[in-house]
């Protein structure tokens, strides 16, 4: 009898390790005419790959795996938009239709529950600023402009209540997976450095995350490259096949300029890049366009067209994977870094009004 105990015993800590160290995902979705379900995950190049499929019975589909931390995927049914849904190793349950995929309710996973709650704050305080937006135009209207300044302050303040916000709940839950993947988006819009004390608050048990390391790392970047420090080098590709290094621009001042063919606000800065060049080429300066791009046909036929830019462009057609977005902490384009004569770098900066008047006093006009 002890021996059955004992055996139960082990069997059900199997039993349990086995349930904790596996996911089931359950989707049960209405107005699904598709045969098969589809789990996907976002590659380095920003691309939508599948990891695994499902057959579709009467709505109802099933994905059995593991993860080593809560991971975010994305499920796709028929012609119907990608949903994403944080993967851990619990009984995960996905209900709604396919017909309203912003509707879609997602249970059983904390990761998914946490990056909700705070997805809300977040979109309770843009829409917070956009009412300010339309208070501020309605006070402009009406040239009340003691109302305008202290609008205007009130909205400048909103993003911080937002890092505010999300400090103290990572204070609170400093295991939160879903947290961590909430700070990786606002990095697009806030300094990682301005993120600093939100990053330190996450626990050593979730330090192999690739949220929490790809945190970490980008943190320990943008500390290494500031303002007076030394410009990594690099090695390219021009369009014209010629390979390209920092060396190139020893003893010039080197402006090295991210876009890509598929961003807007690239094509629209060209021009006034042209003008920075023309003005300043003959007293030392020099320019690198640096196309995050991943189809060479796509990015050629940018770089050809009108007006015909005089300077280095180089891309290595890996996108956002590309080493050089690491090495100069590139996280957003357009962008601009200004590396001095001796490799250093003068300036990080992403307006080129401020660039302009950085260059007029560089070179005195």
């Amino acid at each position: 009898m002890k021996r059955l105990l004992i055996l139960i015993s082990i069997l059900l800590a199997f039993t349990a390790c086995v349930k904790k160290n596996r996911y089931v995902i359950h989707g049960n979705l209405r107005c699904v005419s598709a045969q098969e379900a589809y789990l996907m995950e976002m590659n380095q190049l920003g691309e939508m790959v599948i990891t695994d499929s499902a057959p579709i019975r009467n709505g109802d589909f099933k994905f059995r795996g593991h993860v080593d931390y809560p991971t975010m995927r994305f499920i796709k049914v028929g012609s119907s938009r990608p949903f994403d849904v944080f993967v851990e190793n619990e009984e995960i349950n996905i209900r709604g239709s396919v017909l309203y995929p912003d509707e879609i309710t997602v249970t059983g996973s904390n990761s998914q529950a946490e990056l909700d709650l705070l997805m809300n704050e977040y979109k309770s305080i843009s829409n917070k600023r956009n009412s300010v937006l339309v208070k501020i135009s309605n006070a402009k209207k009406k040239k009340d402009l003691q109302l305008v300044k202290t609008l205007t302050a009130h909205y400048e303040a909103l993003p911080d209540s937002l890092l505010l916000i999300t400090e103290r709940f990572v204070a609170s839950n400093p295991t939160s997976v879903g947290a961590a993947y909430f700070v990786c988006s606002l990095s697009e819009s806030f300094s990682i450095l301005r993120m600093e004390n939100i990053i330190k608050q996450f626990s050593p048990a979730i330090a192999n995350s690739q949220y929490v390391r790809y945190l970490n790392d980008e943190l320990a970047l943008a500390k290494k490259f500031t303002v007076g420090s030394i410009a990594p080098d690099f090695h390219m590709t021009n369009i014209d096949g010629e390979e390209i290094s920092l060396d190139k621009y020893f003893n010039k001042y080197l402006y090295i300029d991210f876009g890509a063919s598929w961003c807007k606000e690239t094509k629209e800065r060209n021009e006034t890049l042209l003008d920075l060049y023309h003005r300043y080429h003959s007293l030392g300066l020099e320019i690198l366009s640096v196309s995050l791009d991943s189809d060479d046909d796509e990015w050629r036929d940018f770089a050809c067209r009108e007006p015909e830019l005089p300077w280095d462009q180089a891309s290595d057609l890996l996108y956002w994977a590309s080493p050089i977005t690491k090495q100069y902490h590139v996280n957003q384009i357009p962008c601009g870094v200004l590396i001095s004569p001796d490799g250093r770098i003068l300036q990080i900066d992403g307006k080129r009004v401020n660039m302009g008047n950085y260059l007029r006093k560089t070179f005195g006009r």
